[in-house]
């Protein structure tokens, strides 16, 4: 992945914290509200967004009259966050090796 394909899926501070938190296990949108402290309307939209880019699935269940919606990270999802988080650290390790020779 190039700088310049950073998928503009990773460029929400609300997105990037889902999909950070959902590295660990499938969450609530309670817990993810939490996580992330956005508005509900916020933090739902953001959910969509991961969804139609297929980041993330939602598996929802019924609980009395409450609907239950559990989140996880989908197997493309994990992969594009490594892939982002790669070209990340790419970066930073080729910001230090500049910043290495130009001290040399």
């Amino acid at each position: 992945m190039m700088i310049s394909e950073i998928p503009s899926v990773f460029q929400s501070k609300v997105r990037l914290a889902v999909v950070a938190a959902l590295l660990t296990g499938p969450k609530s949108f309670k817990s993810l509200k939490t996580i992330t402290e956005a508005t509900d309307g916020n933090l739902g939209r953001q959910l969509e967004i991961l969804e139609e880019e297929h980041i993330i699935s939602v598996e929802k269940s019924i609980a009395g009259r409450r609907v239950n919606s559990t989140y996880s990270l989908t197997p493309a999802g994990r992969r594009l966050f490594t892939e982002y988080i790669q070209l990340l650290q790419d970066l930073m390790d080729a910001a230090g090796d500049a910043c290495g020779a130009k001290e040399a």
